[in-house]
């Protein structure tokens, strides 16, 4: 067969096989690296849905059907904030799995870093921009994936600013108004301590020296 008639591969088998470098990276990091055993699984399971994803998403552009974007309900925004490997418990000298190219730190093999050179080529591909023009929520699939392989985001990629909520400005140019007085809030009465009596006042006796001076002898007589 000459190279001329080998068919070539679509949207869905390149970013398989990207992928699929990626994870055989990481598993020859589990036999020199320990701190990427807690994270295997996790990531394993999570890489391999985001390929089920794309295929489907592929798949329903052409066939013509494609999925409408849906927005997340806050609740469930928070719910999936934390991705499965943000549960494993923390190893010392562990890149944190939310940290930008923390897969690629955690598994520096040649063949993460194949997957990774495909990914790129793959994102400038006209196909793949023309994927993202008629169904955008590929991005939602893509962007991930960039993350943790530290691969810059595209344009393509890049969600637009947020737009900022209005302040309303306070009112100028008239008086403000004066703070609310608290009301004095008396004890109870059994918290309350009883006044002492006055006590009664006694006469000096004839001849008793006064009891407001300071004598230092005795009195002139």
């Amino acid at each position: 067969m000459s190279v001329a008639s080998v068919p070539a591969q679509s949207l869905t088998e390149r970013f398989a096989f990207a992928v699929e470098l990626v994870l055989r990276g990481l598993s020859f990091s589990l036999r020199t690296r320990r701190e990427a055993a807690p994270l295997a699984l996790d990531t394993w399971n999570r890489l391999r849905r985001l390929v089920a994803r794309f295929s489907a998403l592929v798949a329903a552009v052409e066939a013509g059907r494609i999925p409408g974007l849906r927005r997340t309900p806050v609740a469930d925004r928070r719910t999936r904030a934390l991705s499965p490997e943000k549960h494993v418990p923390a190893v010392t000298g562990q890149v944190p799995p939310n940290a930008h190219g923390w897969l690629l730190a955690l598994a520096p093999e040649l063949n993460t870093r194949i997957g990774r050179a495909q990914i790129e080529t793959l994102l400038a591909d006209p196909a793949l921009l023309a994927l993202l023009a008629q169904a955008p929520q590929a991005g939602r699939i893509l962007r991930p994936l960039c993350h943790m392989l530290r691969i810059a985001l595209p344009e393509c990629l890049r969600l637009p600013p947020r737009p900022r909520r209005p302040r309303h400005p306070a009112p100028s140019g008239g008086p403000k108004p004066a703070p609310e007085a608290r009301p004095k809030r008396s004890k109870p009465s059994w918290l309350r301590w009883p006044k002492s009596p006055p006590l009664p006042r006694s006469e000096p006796r004839p001849g008793a020296w006064p009891s407001h001076g300071i004598c230092t002898g005795p009195p002139e007589t």
